[in-house]
Formats: structure tokens, sequence, C-alpha cells
């Protein structure tokens, strides 16, 4: 998408600085008291929760752009940009210290500061019955396919297709969940083992 302006309207800098405050108050509380104070608050902000198991420590910007759906479990230190849109379907599993970013700087100018040329954003789609393991990055305008499973410490810039197991960095398919070798111990895939992106460590 083109770049997206900076300037917020008033009300949505009141709105902001009261989900920030409320949100605020309950990010730190510890299981299982706070999985539900969480969901409470969220569920006024966000575009759509369904699912209580939110973790302490997740930080969610730009809530309103956000979208989890059902039986999801968003562990500690989950980081979610929602500025660009992101949605999350049904099941899903994301592991502690994922970042999902949907919007990214523009540099092309070399003549103006950074700061100053604006943003880009594309929404992020994650399907139902994904496994995100720890530390991984999901970028903007990235789709996860249903039943994909994404290694710890994967940095996430294209497309992962429906069942695809999707390791390193960048992220890249090394096989398809129900073929031989995959599950639980992760997929017999050669050098991607030997390099410690295997999605068996994915906790």
């Amino acid at each position: 998408m083109p770049a997206n302006p900076t300037r917020y309207s008033p009300w949505r800098y009141l709105r902001a600085g009261a989900y920030f405050t409320l949100y605020g108050l309950v990010k730190y509380l510890p299981p299982p008291v706070g999985n539900p104070l969480r969901y409470g608050v969220l569920k006024l902000f966000c575009a759509r929760i369904r699912s209580w198991r939110i973790q302490d420590g997740v930080t969610i910007w730009f809530p309103e752009g956000v979208r989890i759906g059902e039986r999801c479990s968003v562990n500690e230190n989950v980081y979610l940009d929602g500025f660009g849109g992101i949605t999350i379907g049904d099941d899903c599993r994301i592991a502690h210290n994922v970042s999902f970013v949907s919007e990214d700087h523009v540099f092309a100018d070399p003549d103006t500061p950074i700061r100053l040329q604006g943003k880009e954003t594309a929404e992020i789609h994650i399907g139902s019955d994904v496994w995100i393991g720890c530390g991984a990055r999901i970028l903007m305008g990235v789709t996860g396919g249903d039943g994909a499973v994404i290694g710890a410490g994967a940095i996430v810039t294209r497309d992962v297709p429906p069942l695809g197991i999707a390791v390193g960095v960048p992220a890249r398919i090394v096989g398809t969940r129900g073929e031989p070798g995959t599950g639980s111990a992760g997929p017999d895939h050669g050098d991607a083992a030997a390099e410690g992106n295997a999605p068996d460590a994915a906790a």
C-alpha cells in the first residue's frame, strides 16, 4: 500500500490514551488472574478477539487493526503491530517473543530523513491451526496458510502455504505437514537442521 500519514485525529489520541492506560494496568498481571482481565480490556479495543489466553507481557499497538480467532494462545512478550492489520484464525499457537509487524518505514529517498518519509502497510493474515515458534518475526503482507508451522527464530517475508513448514532467515519452505519425516520431531530436511533452524526448536 502507499505510504500512510502519521497524524491522527484527537479522537484517536483519546482512544489510544484510554487503551494504554487500561491495558497498562493488567499487561503484566500473572496468570490465571491476568488472562481474563487482559481479555476484557482487549475486547473493548480490538477489532475482534475471541481467545482469552493472552499471557503477561503481550504488547498490542493499534488494537483496532487486530483480529484474533477462537481457542488461540498468545504467549509471553508477543508483539502485535496492528497498524496495517493483523488477522489470526482459530486454534493458533503463538509462542513467546513472536512479533507481527504490519508496517514498514519508507526509506527510498536518501536526501530526506527516514522519519519524514512516512510508512507503508500491508495486512498480515494467519490462518487456523498455525503454530509459530518462539522469536519468529512475521513481516507486513505475509499470509500463513491453514495448518502451517513456522520455526523458532524465522523471519517470514513471504507467504507460507497451507500445511507448509517454514524455517530460517529469511524463512524458506522445507516441508509439508503429512509428508514422511515430518511431525513432532521436525522434518528430515538436512542442512536446515544443521543450521539450528529446524521447526522442532519452535517451543
